[in-house]
């Protein structure tokens, strides 16, 4: 896979020359996972931001002891990105459905990046904020929804 391309081309990325795409692609790795492999499980600490390349992978909630799938992503879609700007415990078990390709950040080079190139990761970050708002938008009917319930 051409991870260049594939960066460029991503949602998360829009607006980085190919130099800001560059610079990105230096503090990733690649990752394959069979189905069903844990990409990461619930309140373990979050260490990195994914961008699914190829495949699918499915969210999951533990309450009660019982496990819930409740939703799935698809390529180009990212995840995770809260970790790179405030650390904490995953809220979501994310495991692979299908043969996945995913594109790793993790926050350590990323924080290390922010010292060497500042105006790259301010990009990314300014692109994950927008992200979020455009998901808070598209998640108000369900949370109204929700709020009828209680």
């Amino acid at each position: 896979m051409d991870v260049f391309a594939f960066l460029k081309a991503n949602p998360l990325l829009r607006g980085f020359t190919d130099d800001g795409v560059k610079i990105v692609q230096s503090v990733c790795g690649a990752r394959q996972l069979d189905p069903g492999m844990p990409i990461f499980v619930e309140r373990m600490m979050g260490e990195s931001l994914f961008l699914l390349a190829v495949g699918e992978v499915t969210l999951h909630v533990t309450r009660n002891g019982i496990e819930r799938e409740v939703g799935t992503l698809y390529a180009p879609d990212s995840f995770g990105e809260l970790s790179l700007l405030h650390p904490g415990p995953r809220r979501v078990t994310a495991k692979a459905r299908s043969p996945s390709l995913l594109i790793e950040i993790p926050r350590r080079e990323f924080t290390r990046l922010q010292a060497q190139r500042p105006q790259a990761c301010l990009k990314l970050v300014v692109n994950i904020t927008e992200s979020f708002a455009q998901r808070s938008v598209a998640a108000a009917p369900l949370l109204e929804r929700l709020v009828e319930l209680v």
